[in-house]
């Protein structure tokens, strides 16, 4: 029998892990500037107290609960519609989420306003959250199969 919250936190969490390997590939390209932790934390904190150990600890921690998030999201949505298309359906609804929080929730709230000026970090963003939808619907596939 599935369970599909069990799923999601896999997923959340391999994908999570991808999008730290591939948002550390695009800043070590000079691609990205802002991390994507410090974009979670300044829902949080200042961008003062971001810089400090405890604000990298919570934009961090805060990251990984946005991405399980994302990874339930997938996992039910899945759950539902069926297996057909699994790597398209997980790749819309990663960026239906990159939708929601950058071009919805950030500039109703006046945050990350740097990251918002760059079109690179926007850019960046972009491609991660695809990297994030391919590894979440193969991952969900994966788990599938293997049940």
């Amino acid at each position: 029998m599935r369970n599909p919250f069990g799923e999601g936190l896999i997923v959340g969490i391999i994908g999570v892990a991808s999008i730290n390997i591939a948002e550390f590939i695009m800043m070590a390209l000079n691609i990205s500037e802002t991390p994507l932790w410090e974009a979670g934390g300044i829902v949080f904190l200042s961008e003062d107290a971001l810089q400090t150990t405890l604000g990298f600890a919570i934009g961090l921690l805060s990251h990984i609960l946005v991405g399980i998030a994302v990874g339930l999201a997938i996992s039910y949505y899945i759950y539902f519609t069926g297996t057909d298309f699994i790597v398209l359906k997980a790749t819309g609804v990663s960026l239906a989420a990159l939708f929601f929080v950058l071009g919805i929730l950030f500039p109703l709230r006046g945050l990350a306003q740097g990251m918002r000026d760059s079109p690179n970090d926007v850019l960046s963003a972009f491609i991660v959250h695809f990297v994030f939808g391919i590894v979440a619907g193969y991952t969900v596939k994966y788990l599938q199969a293997k049940s």
